[in-house]
């Protein structure tokens, strides 16, 4: 009977041993799948792919720094060979008595036309000063301000300061631009406005061995300085006078401020004349 009871007692530990090795293995394997799923995953750092590149846009038309100032003569090029005579050329700065020319610098560009329908809208003649650089482009332009009457004059061809260059340099940039703007205004171009407003005698030689004028102003409203046409009216309006030649630019501020302006001229009791050119 002892002996019954000690394999009872034997048979019980032996399960009880088993019962808890089994417990141990469940929790253990209970847990293992609680620690995979709060590891943190391996970080992914995206880079972007970059964008292809936009598009370039078509060149513009050379957009030159406007002139400004008071127009004066300066010196010729220390280097500038060969020495040549004293030009006798008279740059014009103020049209006739009761008259004013507005003048329009640095075109044709792509708001030309909305220019002219504005002018012919007004019943009004400007000056045009063109770019060489520009006139390919937007030949249009030239050929339709000559057709509605308007004065035509040449402003060089890339707008650079001539008195920088000798003489030889000066006449270069002189002749490139002159023959892209006569091929489209298909008659001699008579006025010639040097860019800035800075000319010195070579450019006076220049000038006048090919039968033109130069023109400048007495004017200057810095209508590049803003884009609010208003203060574009009102700088013209309170500095006109009898004779002045205005100097301007084919800007979109400076088209939208034209009515007014041509108005307020007009109602000063002046005449709005082209600058003519030499006979």
């Amino acid at each position: 009977m002892k002996r019954f009871a000690q394999a009872v007692l034997i048979c019980a530990s032996a399960a009880l041993l088993i019962m808890s090795g089994c417990s141990r293995s469940g929790n253990q394997a209970a847990a293992a799948p609680q620690e995979a799923v709060l590891s943190p995953l391996p970080t992914v750092i995206s880079t972007p792919t970059p964008a292809p590149p936009a598009a370039s846009a078509e060149p513009s038309p050379l957009v030159p720094s406007p002139e400004t100032g008071k127009p004066a003569e300066e010196t010729v090029q220390p280097d500038s060979k060969p020495a040549r005579r004293e030009s006798t050329l008279k740059p014009v700065y103020a049209v006739g008595k009761n008259q004013v020319a507005i003048t329009i610098d640095d075109g044709p560009t792509k708001d030309t036309g909305k220019l002219l329908k504005v002018l012919k809208d007004c019943d009004a003649k400007v000056t045009f000063f063109f770019l060489g650089q520009n006139v390919e482009k937007y030949h249009e332009s030239v050929t339709q301000a000559v057709y509605e009457g308007h004065g035509i004059g040449y402003h060089s061809d890339g707008h650079p300061q001539m008195t920088k260059l000798d003489y030889e340099g000066q006449l270069k940039e002189f002749e490139t631009g002159l023959k892209k703007l006569e091929k489209w205004s298909k008659t001699p171009v008579k006025l010639f406005r040097p860019p800035y407003g800075s000319y010195n005698n070579d450019t006076k030689l220049i000038t006048e061995e090919h039968g033109m004028s130069m023109i400048l102003w007495n004017e200057d409203p810095k209508d590049w300085e803003t884009g609010d046409s208003a203060k574009i009216t009102k700088n013209v309006l309170s500095e006109v006078r009898s004779g002045s030649i205005i100097v301007m630019h084919d800007h979109p501020s400076t088209i939208s401020a034209l009515p007014s302006i041509i108005e307020g001229i007009r109602k000063k009791g002046y005449t709005l004349v082209t600058v003519p050119a030499p006979q």
